[in-house]
């Protein structure tokens, strides 16, 4: 696929790039939305991990969920923390979290939608509604 290629050619400059800005920033909008602290939460498309690691320093447990291996590195390094669970995986599937088994009470989904095929993105909505309930 191209565009995970992409990310894995320009992850140390994609990186920085969303290390730049801080969550508050970038999600002004969903802050209202979030579920009180201890959640468990599904980052989407987790990139740097700036999402989930600022997820987890309020005490949720997130699943990050990121299909390029470089960035997916790249995250884990500059970001550790027990709260983080990372898989590769992508929409509009997501077999690995699904075989988690887990219930979210919030799913993040940033800068991703534009890289389902049209095609996919029913199924998409699908799975994401079945990884929301835990099924």
């Amino acid at each position: 696929m191209t565009t995970i290629l992409h990310y894995e050619q320009n992850a140390g400059q994609l990186v920085h790039q969303y290390e730049s800005l801080a969550f508050e920033e970038v999600h002004a909008s969903l802050l209202e939305f979030l579920p009180v602290p201890g959640a468990t939460i599904l980052d989407i498309g987790a990139g740097s991990g700036r999402d989930a690691a600022w997820l987890a320093a309020r005490g949720d447990d997130v699943v990050a969920v990121e299909p390029s291996g470089a960035m997916r590195n790249h995250a884990r390094t500059l970001h550790p923390s027990p709260r983080i669970h990372w898989l590769s995986d992508s929409l509009p599937e997501l077999a690995q979290v699904r075989r988690l088994g887990l219930a979210f009470d919030f799913i993040l989904l940033p800068a991703v939608w534009m890289h389902v095929p049209p095609a996919s993105r029913a199924r998409a909505l699908g799975k994401l509604a079945l990884v929301r309930m835990g099924a």
